[in-house]
């Protein structure tokens, strides 16, 4: 509770001329008053920054710089708040997948999923892009589950295939399809993740440009799509399975009033997740919906009041029995592939084949990155100008005594991709898409020293 106290004692309220008059008007009645001021208040604040350390890269006793100050999001044991934003393009761990920035409340999933999920399930994280949901869900679940990671978007899907293959868990199958494939195929899963498109108003603190786009229109829009979205979906759950629905934004158009709809439309219940007062997590902000029910438990974070942007959460649990969730099995992940395979996009999946060029096969970078490829390939060690370099896809020379032919980059130990050497030079093998674009090079390299492995 302190810790809140503080930052409401020094923020500043937001100016709420900036926003959208329909939308102060509506979130004023729907927040109170009071909590409104509070939330503007929260608004007037530097949005915190926080990052999810990847346990199947670093050892237990990675530590974060002191100098950042890291502190420990309590709802998620691999996060930590940082005291300032470094420049994450230009440290080769982030590249390495050593951690992942994300913002603090989302990594409320990690917390909902250790509360119910004990034994491996087959999990769907079904509008991923960029992916922070996906590895975070991969990272609180049973190591023998698989996870499907879905983007519609093509670019986005790109984007999240990057990411997940950085994260370098070989379970994870990044899909680029719409719902309404999915229900298609017929594949059924123990738990669905639900980050449905929305009106983003939990943004507007972070993007000015969320907040031009914003309007009632869109709100309509947002709330009619992300029922067709759960419709299609549905039919994808097992019974007695999980759907995880989640939005960025305030209204309770997209949020309990659509929970009520789900509760309405099919036979599902809404799960009560164990939180900490001192969390300050919100509950409904609108009288129960459901009349015959005494309680309707969803959870709210707003800035003011949370340390972290705007989010909604709900747990729904379908009708139905599903032991994957009760007692303990083994999935057939494999099965599950093959027919994914004959009905969806596929676009990335553990490690690509290498590309044939001559008599020589250079090694697909998903091997440099995979935590159990099996990667014979000689390894050396990098400083941080040469890491760099590399990152930008630029030309890099290695130490003389270092091995002829295909060989591991490392930076602190952790692979960051392939080169050929040739003595004199080295040929730099990282993915053109995935280079750092910009020229800029930081005054001071401390940003390497964020993670001590």
């Amino acid at each position: 509770m302190e810790r809140h106290q503080v930052q409401d004692q020094n923020a500043k309220t937001f100016d709420d001329n900036k926003l959208p008059k329909a939308f102060v008007a509506y979130t004023k009645e729907l927040f109170g008053e009071e909590r409104f001021n509070k939330f503007l208040s929260g608004l007037g604040q530097p949005s915190p920054v926080s990052i999810r350390l990847n346990p199947f890269k670093l050892p237990a006793n990675a530590t974060i710089n002191e100098a950042l100050k890291p502190t420990q999001i309590p709802w998620c044991k691999e996060g930590f708040y940082l005291n300032e934003r470094p420049n994450f393009t230009f440290d080769p761990l982030i590249h390495a997948g050593a951690y992942y920035v994300q913002e603090a409340s989302s990594m409320f999933l990690a917390h909902i999923l250790r509360q119910f999920v004990h034994f491996p399930v087959a999990l769907l994280d079904l509008c991923a892009a960029p992916g922070g949901k996906t590895t975070c869900a991969r990272t609180a679940i049973p190591s023998e589950s698989i996870v499907f990671s879905n983007e519609p978007m093509g670019k986005r899907a790109q984007i999240l295939a990057e990411n997940v293959q950085k994260f370098g868990h070989p379970d994870v199958v990044v899909t680029n399809n719409y719902p309404i494939e999915y229900k298609k195929t017929k594949l059924k899963f123990d738990v669905i993740v639900a980050d449905v498109p929305c009106s983003g108003e939990g943004m507007f603190r972070k993007d000015e440009q969320a907040m031009a786009e914003w309007s009632e229109k869109n709100v309509a829009n947002c709330w009619q799509l992300q029922r067709s979205i759960v419709a299609d979906i549905w039919d994808n759950l097992n019974p007695g399975g999980l759907l995880i629905y989640s939005t960025c934004t305030f209204n309770a158009h997209e949020n309990e009033e659509n929970i009520a709809w789900i509760l309405n439309e099919y036979n599902a219940e809404l799960l009560e997740v164990k939180t900490e007062k001192d969390w300050n997590i919100m509950g409904s902000l609108i009288n129960n919906p459901l009349k015959d029910k005494d309680s309707f438990p969803v959870y709210r974070f707003i800035p003011g009041f949370t340390k972290g942007e705007g989010l909604f959460m709900a747990v729904i649990k379908k009708a139905g029995t599903n032991p994957n969730l009760a007692e303990k099995h083994t999935i057939n992940g494999e099965k599950l592939i093959g027919e994914a395979k004959k009905k969806l996009y596929i676009i990335a999946h553990g490690v690509k084949a290498g590309t044939t060029k001559g008599k020589n096969v250079v090694p697909d970078h998903s091997l440099a990155l995979m935590i159990n490829g099996k990667n014979d390939f000689p390894k050396i060690e990098i400083n941080y100008e040469t890491a760099i370099k590399y990152l930008r896809r630029e030309a890099i020379t290695l130490e003389s005594n270092a091995p002829k032919g295909i060989v591991t980059l490392t930076f602190k130990g952790l692979a960051i991709g392939f080169a050929k050497n040739l003595g004199n030079r080295a040929n730099n093998l990282y993915p053109q898409e995935w280079r750092i674009k910009s020229s800029h090079l930081p005054e001071e390299q401390s940003i390497i020293n964020k993670i001590q492995i």
